[in-house]
Formats: C-alpha cells, sequence, structure tokens
C-alpha cells in the first residue's frame, strides 16, 4: 500500500503533493470535503481539515508541517531540508512556525468570516475582512522582504518551505491588489508556477 494523503483543491494540502513529486515519493491522494466532511473521513481525522497522511500502517497523521518535514526523512540527502547546521535548523524552523502560526490563520478567517462574528451582517463580515486584510498586507511585506531577490524562503535555496509556502501564497490572488504590492512575491509565485513538479502537483491537485 502506498502512502495516501487525503487533500481538498485550492489548499494547503497542495504543498505535500508539490514535494512529493520533488522527492519521487509515491503518494495515492483522495479529494475529501473539509468543509462537510464524511463520517468515514472524520473517523480517520476527527478535525476533518486537510491533509491528513496514511501510511501503509494504516496510522493517520495530519499537520501539514509535520508531514512536510516527514517526507524530507524519507528522502534524506534530498537537500530539501535544512541540512545540518544548527543556525539553518533554526532559520526554516521559525519560518515554518511563521507560515502555520503567523500566516495561515488569517486566510482561513479571510475565507470563513462567519467563524469569527456572532453577527453575521453584510457590513459586519465586511469589517471583520477588512481587518484580516490588513494583517494579511502585513505579513505579506514581510514575506516579500523574506524572499528578497534569492527566489527562495530560506536560505537562499529550495526546500520544502518553498511548496508549503507556494500552497497557501496563492491565495493573495483573491485580495485587493493581489501581487502587486509584493514583487518579490510575485515573481516567486510564477518561477514555481512554471517547475515541473509543481505543474504535476496542480495537475493532480485539479482530479
Amino acid at each position: 500500500m502506498t502512502m495516501k494523503l487525503y487533500y481538498a483543491p485550492g489548499t494547503c494540502s497542495l504543498a505535500p503533493m508539490i514535494l512529493a513529486e520533488w522527492l519521487d515519493l509515491p503518494l495515492a491522494i483522495e479529494r475529501v470535503n473539509h468543509r462537510e466532511p464524511s463520517p468515514a473521513y472524520l473517523a480517520k481525522n476527527p478535525l476533518g481539515a486537510v491533509p491528513a497522511l496514511e501510511l501503509e500502517s494504516g496510522r493517520v497523521f495530519t499537520q501539514v508541517d509535520a508531514i512536510l518535514q516527514y517526507f524530507c526523512e524519507l528522502k534524506p540527502g534530498s537537500g530539501l531540508d535544512a541540512g545540518e547546521d544548527l543556525l539553518d535548523q533554526f532559520e526554516a524552523h521559525r519560518w515554518v512556525a511563521f507560515l502555520t502560526g503567523d500566516y495561515h490563520p488569517p486566510f482561513g478567517a479571510w475565507f470563513n468570516p462567519r467563524r469569527y462574528t456572532t453577527d453575521h451582517s453584510e457590513s459586519a463580515l465586511a469589517a471583520v475582512k477588512d481587518a484580516l486584510s490588513l494583517r494579511l498586507a502585513r505579513l505579506n511585506g514581510l514575506l516579500d522582504k523574506q524572499v528578497g531577490d534569492s527566489g527562495h524562503i530560506v536560505l537562499g535555496r529550495r526546500t520544502f518551505l518553498d511548496a508549503y509556502a507556494y500552497a497557501m501564497v496563492r491565495w493573495t490572488r483573491f485580495l485587493e491588489g493581489g501581487f502587486q504590492p509584493y514583487p518579490n512575491l510575485s515573481r516567486f509565485m510564477d518561477e514555481m508556477s512554471s517547475d515541473s513538479g509543481v505543474v504535476r502537483a496542480l495537475e493532480r491537485e485539479k482530479g
């Protein structure tokens, strides 16, 4: 049995699909409805979120950042992890935490503002999204500066964090102004979008 990734189009579950392509890892995929998860999927993943990774043993693991780092451990020497240097590892872990803890949550709230207010009037929901847009602009500004001229998220080279960031940074196109204020991120996204592994992962994501 090949590892199976439970995914939903347009979500951060794209990241492990990209990394599996880069690492040449055999990976089966199964599309699920993460907004209205089935009882069968909830039995595997009680939160109903994506991605979830089912190993050959039948054990199911969640959390995209953990799955990405697990994939890197399966292919030691790939050059897609932080490597052996302690400070390089620190830098990678720092940006994993940024993407997981700072970057993803406001996008989740922006797409689903009803979860974050008991007032579901149009004006209240618009106010939530306006506040989140300001937060996301600040975060994108930080990430744009971090990428700089390197074309990568950390260490000046391709790592699993490029796949992780790509899966979420693409949501910026839905914000007012899109990528126009973020030239480094725009270039990063263009280069990633032309990568053969990313292209294959996007095709798989379409189902």
